[in-house]
This record gives C-alpha cells, structure tokens and sequence, in this order.
C-alpha cells in the first residue's frame, strides 16, 4: 500500500501530526524503532514523568485538532495563571518581571502536562514498530523507506519527527549548526509545604561556584512542583551525585524557600543542553519538524511548541495540495515557519548568552533591564500575547 505521507518517529509531534492527517483523510504510516509505550489512563496517585511541558494555548489549539487535547486526564494537567521571573542580583531579589493571564486578558498563560500524558493521549494511532529504518529513497513521483525487516514504505511525503539526532535528516542530507551550552538541565518533581497557586517562578542566577544557572518552577496538581535546573557540566554532576534529600535543600535554597520545605515526589533526571537548527526544513518529498529540526535551550519551555507550530503549518500545507509531496506546498512550508524559528532561537539563545556573562557590568545592566520591563504597564502583557500564539 502506497500512503499519502510517511513520518519518521513516533514521538509528539510526529505522532500529533499523524493524528490530524488521519482525521483529515490522509493515509498515514508512523514508523518508530521503539518498543511501544504504555497505553491508557493512570491511577490519580501514580508518580508524575520527569519531563513536563508547557503547552501553549496555540499548542493546545493544535492537539485538540489533532484529538489529543480532549483526552487528557484533567487530574494530571494544571493550568499557569502567573509567572514571577527574577534576575541574578540580590538587591532586586523582591522585583523582576511579573506575567498575568488576567491582566493580559487570557484564561491562563499555558498548561503544565506531564511528557506521559501527552503520549498516552496520541496513542490512538497504528505504528510500525519496532521497526528500523535503513535507508530513504527519493523518486520524482514518490519516496520510501525501507526497513531492516526486508519491508518498504511508500509515500508522497516522508516527514523527519525523530528527534534531534534524527536518523531521517541525516539521510536526506540536511546538515545542522550546533551549539553545545556546556550546561545539563536536571529535572525532578516535588511536593510543596506551601501552595503554588498556580504560578511558575523562574529565577536567573549567579551558582556558588561562579556560573550561571537558570531554576524554574513549574506547577503540577495538588501542590506539587517540576523543577528544571539548568547549571554547568560540572555543577550538575555534583548536584546529581547529592542523596533526594540532600538536593531538596539545594532546590529550596535556589528558589528563595518559595513554597517552603520540598519532598522529593520521585526520581531526578539529567539532559545535556544545546542549540541546534537545520539548516533546512525541506527536500524534495521530505520535511522536517520539531526537534529534528531544531532544538532550544529550555529557559523559555518553547521548544515543543515550535515543533507543534511546525506541525500545524505542515498540515495546513499539505492538506490543500493534492500531491502531499508537492514541493511548492513544501517550500510554501519552511518559509512560513522560517521567521518563527529564528525568533524563538534568536531570544532562547540571547537570553542564555546574557545571563551566562558574569562580568558586573553586563550584570547590573541586565537586571537593569529586567526590572524596567517588569514595571512598565504593557510590556509584560504584550510579551505575554507574543508568547501564547506559539
């Protein structure tokens, strides 16, 4: 069977994407080289995934398109109403930038969902797995992949949704820039003594041993926090190595006792950070999306919104084309999203450089700055709005 399209990948995206062109008509084909993930609702009790997401109000637009925002259990997603984000010197420890959806005029500034959850939601969908892939194939009237098992997929259209060491862009010869941050974010889950009310906080600082770090809290239901903690290399060692109770300490302390004494609510994980964009979307019957197409520094939580931005363009594209491998669809595509993505790098990636700068000068300066926003009547809202649209 020939399919319409053909994505590489079943994580979000891929698989987000995979659910519209379905529900769109399309015939889809997902092909993964994982073993499936677990299926169906978990107990209101079970432990929360390490990796959280911020999603958008415009990524939330997408998986209700796709079917997937209406399948979450509401019991394990909290909305954002506020978000506190403080700079790096003592002095103006109490100021910073304050966001509002209220006062911005919105019902919330995102949703906090667990990465589990979110798959469980796009799991509705029949994936050929675990299948490896060997090589692409591209002709002028239809591409395919073929598989170790000796099988062959064809498509109009093969999408690149498998990450950012992607398998698929290697194959269709898409070179990437990088750049390493030298920093790993440690990610965990707490309980809090003290309500969140359902506001992050987000705090740029000055470590103890001299580099720069980034701390963001995170809501969860019932008074639980994620935290993602972005520090130097050798300071994540060091904090990974400390026993959960000895590193809730430390999490308190950095976040200013916030929301009192925490209780480790589960296991610590820890990723590498990096800046990474291909250098493009599209080949002829070939797109990228998501992190195999870029990949941000998580200070601002964007870096799955992108992608699902991604997602959405793609679908609007190659629905409205009869050949879903159309290469002015395609090429209408990467232009449409070639602004958004340098934006989001651009502000990611500057706002990791600045802070990163211990000099005093650039210091004073950039908490300056931060607190002139933060007290200017429109400026937190319009940031605000920015944001939202994804």
């Amino acid at each position: 069977m020939k399919y319409d399209v053909a994505i590489i990948g079943a994580g979000l995206c891929g698989m987000s994407l995979a659910l519209a062109l379905a529900g769109a008509g399309r015939r889809v084909a997902v092909v993964d080289a994982r073993e499936a993930r677990l299926a169906g609702r978990l107990p209101i009790d079970a432990p929360f995934d390490t990796r959280i997401y911020a999603i958008s109000p415009a990524s939330a637009d997408w998986l209700a398109q796709s079917r997937v925002w209406g399948s979450l259990d509401p019991a394990r997603v909290a909305p954002v109403y506020d978000m506190q984000v403080f700079g790096d010197d003592a002095r103006m420890s109490a100021a910073g930038l304050s966001l509002s959806a209220y006062r911005a005029g919105i019902a919330q500034l995102c949703t906090i969902v667990e990465e589990g959850e979110l798959a469980r939601g796009v799991a509705d969908l029949d994936i050929l797995r675990p299948a490896a892939a060997l090589r692409l194939c591209f002709e002028d009237a239809a591409a395919g992949v073929e598989l170790a098992d000796g099988r062959r997929v064809e498509a109009d259209l093969i999408v690149g949704a498998d990450g950012g060491g992607s398998w698929a862009r290697v194959e269709a010869g898409i070179a990437v820039d990088t750049i390493d941050y030298g920093q790993t974010a440690i990610v965990a889950n707490f309980d809090c003594a003290k309500p969140h009310r359902n506001r992050a906080a987000q705090w740029f600082r000055q470590e103890d041993d001299g580099t720069s770090g980034i701390l963001a809290y995170l809501p969860l239901p019932d008074d639980r926090i994620s935290i993602v903690w972005a520090v130097a290399a050798s300071r994540a060692a060091r904090l990974m190595a400390l026993d959960e109770s000895a590193f809730a300490r430390r999490v308190e302390e950095a976040g200013m006792h916030a929301l009192g004494a925490l209780s480790p609510a589960g296991s610590r994980a820890a990723f590498a950070l990096r800046n990474q964009r291909a250098r493009r979307l599209v080949a002829p019957r070939f797109a990228l999306v998501g992190d195999a197409a870029h990949v941000l520094h998580p200070l601002a939580g964007q870096g799955l919104n992108l992608g699902f931005g991604d997602c959405a363009e793609l679908f609007k594209r190659v629905t409205g084309a009869r050949d879903c491998g159309d290469f002015a669809a395609l090429r209408a595509y990467e232009r449409a999203r070639k602004a958004a993505i340098a934006d989001m790098h651009a502000l990611t990636h500057g706002l990791a450089r600045l802070f990163a700068s211990g000099h005093p000068l650039v210091r004073s300066l950039r908490n300056i700055g931060l607190n002139l926003v933060g007290r200017a009547p429109v400026l937190p809202q319009l940031l605000v709005r920015s944001a939202i649209r994804g």
